[in-house]
């Protein structure tokens, strides 16, 4: 599939030979690897407050990618990124996403799948779609049980049974039932959902669990006290009543929420660095020893259950998703950042929301705020034309969305 991202398009690389790439920016921080003069890399972020302007950087050497830090003056090309980047220069690419970062786009929880089976393969899939997994998986059973010795026409069937055990928060399960599915037919779509949930069971350090009306909690009793995830609980709860009232969102399953440390969490999900939470089927949290729970955790922690309220509807470009996401959680424009916004529509350099469709996982620190910035610009432009109930009408109407888009990017642009 072709899609559309967002970058700031100027080469960089390195600028000498047998340059350091260290560990951390200080100077006798340890040598990760000697760069040739050339190599292509990438900026991930700017490390704020050194003496020396310092950059996270990834290096391709040899056709391997190596991450690092460099200081400003090891880098070529710097002075016409920084230019593009204060002008904010908007290039549309086409390009397949990649890694597993982009498979866990918020905006696209679920694998676009296409399965053939049985009246029985295809009441499970309804039921899947109406967030009763727990039934598809009784529904599928006697199915199971009746094609033990199965053939590449049940490869439908094992991939069905999958995704119900994996909605019904049983990975483990899950993969089993992939694993079949797989062996019995090619399916590259599957396969990727495959190795996702392969990569989080083998990450995950969740030991202890809590249940809420709408939630069920996952930690790792190590680096959450058991306070902070009974309250992390009560947020999540609290989060989908209110959203569930504004949005319409339903469903019979509660949300499955792993809160990990950050190595855990950014091993499990491949997630980019910048990320502060990820929402894939499950939530996703990253915390540190003794995590409390600050204004910044709960509202990031609001933000994905957004995204979880969102997807029980059905599939939304991610400019919504995320608009919504922030507008909910009570994230504001800056005004310095809407000054910018507004510089960019007015030099005609805003994008299309149309051009903000796909994940974007795959978008470096500085890249992913401009595209949250404009989408909860967007998002403020949908509640301040159509207000509450429009929103609500366009949950239940989904077709009206590129009207509304449309719409959007006029008022936008003024």
């Amino acid at each position: 599939m072709t899609a559309t991202y967002l970058l700031l398009f100027v080469a960089l690389s390195v600028k000498k030979d047998e340059t350091a790439l260290r560990s951390a920016c200080s100077p006798d921080s340890s040598v990760v690897a000697t760069l040739p003069a050339g190599a292509p890399l990438k900026i991930k972020f700017a490390m704020s407050g050194e003496v020396t302007p310092c950059y996270k950087v990834s290096v391709d050497v040899q056709g391997r990618s190596i991450d690092g830090y460099l200081s400003a003056s090891s880098i070529e090309g710097l002075e016409s990124f920084d230019k593009s980047r204060k002008s904010a220069n908007w290039v549309e690419i086409s390009a397949a996403p990649a890694g597993p970062a982009a498979a866990a786009s918020a905006a696209a929880p679920s694998p676009n799948i296409r399965i053939q089976g049985s009246e029985a393969v295809l009441d499970a899939q309804r039921m899947i779609q109406e967030g009763r997994a727990a039934d598809a998986l009784r529904t599928l059973e006697p199915e199971l049980r009746a094609h033990a010795h199965a053939t590449p026409a049940d490869a439908g069937l094992f991939a069905v049974a999958g995704i119900a055990a994996w909605k019904n928060q049983d990975n483990r399960q899950a993969l089993e039932y992939w694993r079949k599915s797989l062996d019995l037919a090619p399916n590259a779509d599957l396969e990727a959902l495959n190795a996702r949930v392969d990569r989080q069971v083998k990450n995950d350090t969740s030991k202890e669990t809590l249940y809420g009306v709408r939630v069920v909690l996952r930690y790792d009793d190590v680096v959450v006290p058991v306070d902070t995830a009974r309250q992390m609980v009560a947020i999540v709860d609290e989060t989908y009543a209110r959203v569930s009232a504004e949005l319409g969102c339903t469903t019979k399953e509660r949300i499955p929420t792993i809160v990990q440390s950050r190595e855990a969490y950014f091993k499990a999900t491949g997630a980019a660095e910048w990320s502060g939470g990820l929402f894939d089927g499950s939530i996703h949290m990253p915390a540190n020893a003794g995590q409390q729970l600050d204004a910044n955790f709960q509202k990031a922690l609001t933000h994905e259950t957004v995204h979880a309220c969102l997807a029980m509807l059905r599939q939304w470009p991610s400019w919504l998703h995320e608009g919504m996401a922030q507008k909910l959680s009570g994230e504001q424009l800056r005004p310095e950042t809407l000054a910018k916004l507004k510089q960019l529509a007015k030099d005609g350099q805003l994008p299309k929301l149309a051009a903000l469709t796909q994940g974007w996982a795959g978008l470096d620190a500085r890249n992913a705020s401009i595209a949250y910035a404009l989408a909860l610009m967007a998002a403020d432009a949908l509640y301040d034309n159509y207000h509450s109930d429009g929103v609500r009408n366009l949950m239940r109407n989904p077709e009206r969305l590129p009207a509304i888009t449309a719409d959007l990017e006029k008022r936008l642009a003024e």
